[in-house]
């Protein structure tokens, strides 16, 4: 039998979080509801009384958006392994990944059909990443969604890195020698090569532009780099 999964929901509206407490009854029966919140500080207290496999998080949590991604933050320190389903009446997605591109796993928009949350939760409990459909418009062309396709792949290889490849990762994509990416990260230049061939295998990359590539579309370079 296969482990339930413990789930949260937040919104500063009961209905809500009585709606999808209902829709798992529902739809998702193997699935256990073990409590809501309407406020930042009531999530924080939450999660360190209970033990939570998922987070459906409503993007803005009884205040302004700022306070959602200091919640984020604080979620990333204390609680690194709960799994985050974005929920939000407009498409953040795009923003929001770029300033936290590893910690939320799924975005669903409230407008979306009930069954949409239930596909991102399995989606999210199986490892993998969920938008909805709702926010991949049915007239983004194909070059868009090619793009797409290359973002999460390059987010999920850089993800697989150290935090010392990463380091070295981006020296690299600036342009940076071997012994100038070692004087600034105060390493040997040996163990700079090293990890210039470890960042080519994980990568899958053959040159310094196809790192470059990476490192741009995983967001680990700003647009003036």
């Amino acid at each position: 039998m296969s482990k339930a999964l413990k789930i949260i929901a937040t919104d500063d509206h009961k209905v809500l979080t009585n709606g999808i407490y209902d829709l798992l009854q529902q739809l998702m029966p193997e699935a256990i509801f073990i409590g809501s919140a309407s406020s930042p500080e009531g999530l924080k207290q939450l999660l360190r009384s209970q033990d939570a496999d998922i987070l459906i998080l409503d993007y803005r949590l009884g205040g302004p958006v700022s306070e959602t991604h200091d919640l984020v933050r604080w979620i990333i320190k204390h609680q690194p392994e709960l799994k985050i389903i974005m929920y939000s009446s407009d498409d953040i997605s795009n923003g929001f990944h770029q300033e936290f591109p590893q910690a939320v796993q799924a975005y669903v928009l409230k407008n979306d059909e009930p069954e949409e949350l239930i596909h991102a939760i399995r989606a999210v409990a199986s490892g993998k990443t969920y938008r909805s459909h709702s926010i991949k418009s049915p007239n983004q062309k194909q070059s868009s969604v090619k793009n797409l396709d290359e973002v999460e792949k390059a987010r999920l290889l850089v993800s697989r890195l150290t935090t010392r490849e990463k380091e070295v990762l981006v020296q690299v994509a600036k342009g940076l020698k071997n012994k100038e990416t070692a004087l600034l990260l105060f390493l040997a230049e040996d163990t700079i090569k090293v990890h210039r061939k470890n960042l080519n295998k994980k990568l899958q990359a053959k040159n310094v532009l196809e790192l470059r590539k990476i490192a741009l579309l995983a967001g680990l370079l700003g647009e003036s780099d």
